[in-house]
């Protein structure tokens, strides 16, 4: 009970205040005068983010009601039934306890897919493309899952100081997912082509040249399959570097207002942004593992569970949750101050304007909401609101109508 307790207090209660202080400001919000956005569609992007939150409200609260069932009763209960014995018991315990929290997400998962985006004009697919993504990502988690969960107990049960041994091995997975993202595990999900456009592909390729950055080429990918939103980027380190577009930005962006969208992307490139996330994820994976291996037996029997290779690994997964939840006020911070960075290399490479007019297409395009709750901003937003990134570029005026009215939050700048 002290367990659960404890999570509710860490977690789902500051969780459920954010998402109650974002539905309140939203709906103020959306009774001013229409910002950035059309009138009807200011109302429309205020309706759906509230939506959203609402949805959000329950997740937070099915996450805690899972925690409070593994913790009162069912990793013992799973511990007692299981009939496995050694490495296969400790693969078989963590995947199904993985495999649990994948399937409990699945509805409110469909419900935003099915019927949420697609009331509000984003979601493409229809019931069987979402199966068939749902299904491929459960698969993903067994195979996968399985071969890093027997990696780890390996090491847990034949190195004196596993901790950090894991924590070397965990460091080699994240490089590893980097590095093989773009060729293995993205074209599982999406077909990858090489951009046609060669007046488009020349430009970009010289963008990319005077940007000193060479990459595997420049491939569009099928999201409209899925989504009517605009979104571009750079995927992949080393040799696997590629320049993703995704084909309803080509439909969609002007030239000039894509190749400054490119040349953002190639700030965080330039200043070596993707691994200095990779180093914060793995100050965090460390503070992880430090956690997990100085925890007192004591604790496991509270949950009436002994200490061993399984149970470890599921209270890390568990205490992941709450420790990674405070940890992105560090990482949304620093990226926001990576956005900025790389907006000011954008607007070198190519001109400020085209990419303040790049950024107002995309909020508006997407039909997202322009403002946000200050405070829910530094727990989930990792890019600065659009008025701060304006400003930053000196292109406020750009914007079409006053926000002297809203309430505009300044961000992480």
């Amino acid at each position: 009970m002290e367990l659960l307790i404890l999570y509710g207090l860490l977690l789902t209660l500051p969780k459920i205040i954010l998402d109650a202080l974002e539905i309140n400001f939203l709906k103020t919000e959306s009774q001013k005068k229409a910002y950035i956005l059309e009138e009807s569609k200011f109302k429309q992007a205020a309706y759906y983010a509230i939506t959203k939150q609402k949805i959000s409200l329950i997740e937070h609260c099915l996450d805690f009601m899972l925690v409070c069932f593994w913790i009162s009763f069912g990793l013992a209960f799973l511990e007692q039934t299981l009939s496995l014995e050694g490495t296969l018991k400790d693969i078989a315990f963590v995947l199904i306890f993985l495999c649990v929290g994948s399937l409990a997400s699945f509805i409110t998962d469909a419900y935003k897919t099915l019927v949420v985006d697609k009331k509000f004009g984003f979601a493409k697919g229809g019931v069987g493309l979402f199966l068939t993504d749902s299904l491929k990502s459960l698969l993903l988690l067994i195979v996968f899952g399985g071969l890093i969960i027997f990696a780890f107990v390996w090491v847990m049960n034949h190195i004196s100081y596993w901790e950090f041994y894991a924590f070397i091995l965990g460091a080699c997975l994240i490089i590893g997912v980097n590095l093989l993202y773009p060729i293995v595990i993205a074209p599982l999900f999406n077909k990858f082509t090489p951009l046609e456009n060669t007046e488009l592909s020349s430009n970009i390729n010289e963008l990319l040249k005077k940007a000193g950055f060479h990459s595997k080429g420049v491939f569009v990918m099928d999201a409209s399959r899925r989504d009517g939103r605009l979104n571009a980027y750079f995927g992949g380190i080393g040799k696997t570097k590629r320049v993703i577009l995704f084909d309803t930005l080509l439909d969609k962006i002007p030239k000039n207002s894509l190749l400054a969208i490119l040349g953002h992307e190639l700030g965080h490139f330039k200043h070596k942004d993707i691994f200095k996330m990779m180093g914060l994820v793995l100050g965090f994976l460390a503070l992880l593992f430090f956690i997990i291996a100085n925890l007192p037996s004591s604790l496991f029997a509270l949950a009436n569970l002994t200490q061993n290779p399984h149970t470890t690994l599921v209270f890390l997964l568990i205490l992941s949750t709450p420790i990674g939840f405070y940890f992105m006020l560090i990482i949304n911070h620093i990226s926001c101050q990576n956005e900025f960075n790389a907006d000011a290399f954008g607007a070198e490479l190519t001109s400020k304007e085209d990419l303040a007019l790049a950024l107002l297409k995309l909020i508006k395009e997407n039909n997202t909401f322009p403002l946000a709750h200050p405070l829910y901003m530094r727990f989930y937003y990792s890019h600065p609101p659009l008025m701060a990134r304006l400003v930053a570029l000196n292109c406020e005026n750009l914007a079409q109508n006053s926000p002297q009215e809203h309430s505009i939050p300044k961000g992480n700048e």
